[in-house]
């Protein structure tokens, strides 16, 4: 509520949009660094490199050298597991982000929310099976 006085209440509501403006460049500079965010990860061996960026989306896969000859199947779970790993190791870059850029304002925790529900750990995820498709294969109705 605004106080009775007119050159207080100004004062109040000059100080209210001050703090507001302020916000409003905390999550504009929050917005430029999870743009910039990208996060790498590769198998232990060394045959598969992902990197995803600041949403998640894979921006680099790579099969090394070392995963010259190994079985396409091998592969294709390396490259879907470095890919989860990245973007879990992502959503806690993002946590660590947001929480520097904009401390524990609430209007963060959307955004938090959303990457935890995107991206969940395995243990989160109930560490569901990948279904597996390959050409020439018939799946049952």
């Amino acid at each position: 509520m605004l106080p009775n006085d007119p050159t207080q209440a100004a004062r109040e509501l000059e100080k209210l949009a001050g703090d507001l403006e302020q916000r409003g460049r905390r999550f504009i500079d929050l917005h430029q660094k999870m743009n910039a965010l990208s996060v790498t990860e590769t198998s232990a061996d060394g045959s598969v490199r992902v990197t995803v960026d600041g949403n998640g989306v894979p921006t680099e896969l790579t099969i090394t050298e070392r995963g010259r000859g190994t079985d396409p199947a091998r592969l294709s779970s390396e490259l879907m597991s470095c890919m989860q790993r990245a973007q879990v190791k992502l959503r806690a870059r993002v946590e660590e982000t947001t929480r520097e850029t904009v401390g524990e304002d609430e209007a963060a925790t959307p955004i938090l929310n959303q990457y935890a529900a995107r991206f969940p750990d395995e243990q989160q995820a109930g560490a569901a099976p990948l279904r597996q498709h390959r050409l020439g294969d018939i799946e049952d109705d």
